[in-house]
């Protein structure tokens, strides 16, 4: 691990918050960490977890496990930050990483609902949590100072009030461009600004009218006692005037500051009157630009008068945000995933998110972590890492097979949202495999409800595709055509094209996609069932060689042809092992080459012989 440049989150454990239970879930944090899962699975827990130890929350009951206080499973949060020697506490919280970098731990516990938690932390001299009697309970001291330590977090929820959206998007820009108005100098030497100036002036002011002040209070006194005395003998009124020591602050832009969003040269409308989509986009963009500038919005009410806060001057930050793919156009979402991927680009910010969209996937960046959240047998929640750059060691080659598959296809990432999945290898597989998935359905079947079809789009991303499917050490299933292991191919014959004529010979070359037959071999694992099609899907299944329109000519064989349908449901069930299936002709389970090219060997002599039933 390299030094960092600021501070980060590295780990949050999670205990008896919400929908986790005692058996605690612990989540690996990166630059950029995807949460996915079912609804209601708890990927928001995670993100509410980790805003109410940042900002030193109390909780609401709703925040307690099943919405009871039980003191023997009370509420437990860890925080785990990497630190660097500009800011690190002392030298018994900190275990070194690298000669530049540490790690602190911290643990929160709440006894109840609306009081402050309690805050210890890890002591490394005694291998143990700080308990009473310690010289030292907590790193950093005090809540204040070790909140200033660490990275400020910006939630962004789902179904944040569109009104209050607006304001706070507002509130922060208006406060981004005050800040700037009040540092105008009348010359760039001046000590002061001319906002400061201002201000000393009225402060001034104030002090001088003291003296007109107390005379007034002295002869208001004097006349409300002649009654006062009348009607309650021996008592008078006294007026109290303390020392006014409340910050003098002038609002410079006023109400009439607001927002508008439309397409240049024509008519905008304001910000609040805009889609959703359109209002959460534009409220992270701002809080991005604010917290650069030590700014950040806080939670408010219908009431209040500001919606933001300083944040003091540390520059790091971490932005929680809800299902941003919500209410956006499908081409907008792909926009704002580069966006938020491109935060921590900085090395100030991270990203945590929670997503039901594909399409917020980018398996081709580094530093991104991949989390599925899902309901445990128990009715808890678990969270398990499906994927990091570092353990899954995607090469070059590797990450460009799957940034161009994704061009084609966003929806290879449904691999990480659980269930089944059967990676093919091309259009023709995925269209007959879905197309029976689908008629199985209307029909009344839920046995392939949870399966789920990825399309590779080639053999080389097969092999990427299990790379990144090993790393989950969950069982998955693959189909590829075998292909043969050399083809005819032109050359041109130099000494017989004469006189202006191009003359071609034939030649029989090493076929390159029987070649990458190795590379998914090298990729196989104890998670993987990998069967392959005789030559191809066509030739295996239908007894016929296509050339074109392969996915048509497929799909109208499943609804003419009710052989070629049971030929294919076989095919499907066999590979999910459902009910005891067979591999039909044309189908096999391979897991070495030597099986591969026997088994295209019998089927080219079963061919030649017409010995196909």
């Amino acid at each position: 691990m390299t030094a960092i440049a600021n501070p980060k989150i590295c780990r949050l454990v999670v205990k008896n918050f919400r929908s986790v239970g005692s058996n605690s879930i612990s989540v690996d944090i990166d630059k950029i960490v995807i949460l996915v899962g079912a609804n209601n699975s708890g990927k928001s827990t995670i993100l509410r977890a980790f805003e109410v130890v940042a900002d030193n929350l109390k909780l609401e009951i709703d925040d307690f496990h099943n919405k009871t206080v039980v003191q023997t499973e009370l509420p437990e949060i860890e925080l785990h930050s990497l630190v660097v020697d500009e800011n690190k506490p002392g030298s018994e919280w900190c275990e070194e990483i690298t000669p530049q970098t540490w790690l602190v731990k911290e643990k929160w516990t709440w006894s109840n609902h609306n009081v402050e938690p309690k805050r210890v932390g890890f002591n490394v001299s005694l291998n143990r949590w700080a308990a009473p009697g310690d010289p030292e309970l907590m790193p950093w001291g005090p809540n204040n100072v070790a909140k200033a330590r660490r990275p400020k977090p910006h939630r962004v929820s789902t179904f944040d009030n569109p009104e209050y959206q607006a304001k706070a998007t507002t509130s922060l820009l208006k406060s981004l461009l005050e800040n700037d108005i009040k540092n105008i100098k009348s010359n760039p030497n001046d000590p002061s600004t001319r906002y400061e100036q201002i201000v000393e002036s009225l402060i001034n002011l104030r002090a001088d009218s003291k003296a007109i002040q107390t005379a007034g209070i002295v002869d208001i006194e004097t006349q409300a006692n002649l009654i006062i005395e009348q009607i309650f003998p021996g008592h008078q009124l006294k007026v109290i005037s303390s020392e006014s020591t409340t910050p003098i602050n002038i609002d410079l832009l006023g109400e009439e500051f607001g927002l508008e969003i439309g397409v240049p040269g024509a008519t905008s409308f304001p910000l609040d009157k805009q889609g959703s989509g359109t209002q959460r986009t534009a409220l992270w963009t701002i809080l991005k630009l604010l917290a650069d500038k030590g700014v950040k919005a806080k939670p408010v009410g219908k009431t209040a008068k500001t919606f933001h806060e300083p944040i003091g001057p540390n520059t790091s930050h971490i932005l929680l945000i809800d299902e941003p793919e919500v209410s956006l156009h499908p081409k907008a979402i792909q926009s704002a995933r580069d966006v938020l991927y491109s935060l921590p680009d900085s090395d100030n910010w991270q990203v945590m998110l929670t997503t039901h969209s594909p399409s917020f996937i980018d398996l081709t960046k580094n530093n991104t972590t991949i989390i599925r959240v899902e309901k445990t047998l128990t009715n808890g929640i678990g969270a398990t890492t499906l994927f990091t750059p570092e353990a899954v060691r995607l090469d070059e080659d590797d990450k460009e097979n799957l940034k161009l598959v994704n061009l084609f296809d966003s929806h290879i990432s449904e691999a990480f949202f659980g269930g089944s999945i059967i990676i093919v290898e091309g259009d023709t597989e995925y269209s007959a495999f879905n197309y029976i998935k689908n008629r199985e359905a209307d029909l009344g079947s839920t046995l392939y409800n949870d399966v789920s079809i990825i399309r590779a789009r080639g053999k080389v991303t097969v092999a990427s595709m299990m790379k990144v499917l090993n790393h989950f050490k969950a069982n998955y299933f693959v189909l590829h055509d075998t292909d043969t292991e050399t083809v005819t191919s032109k050359i041109r014959d130099r000494q017989a094209s004469t006189g202006g004529r191009i003359v071609y010979r034939e030649i029989t070359i090493t076929n390159p996609a029987w070649t990458n037959n190795t590379k998914i071999f090298d990729q196989m694992s104890p998670y993987s069932r990998v069967v392959a099609s005789a030559i191809n899907f066509e030739e295996a299944y239908f007894g016929e060689v296509v050339s074109k329109d392969k996915p048509e000519n497929c799909i109208n064989h499943l609804k003419t042809d009710a052989d070629c349908y049971n030929i294919i449901k076989q095919l499907l069930d066999a590979i999910l092992e459902i009910n005891g299936a067979t591999l039909p002709d044309g189908a096999v389970r391979w897991q070495n080459i030597a099986e591969l090219t026997s088994a295209v060997s019998s089927w080219n002599q079963r061919v030649s012989n017409g010995t196909l039933t």
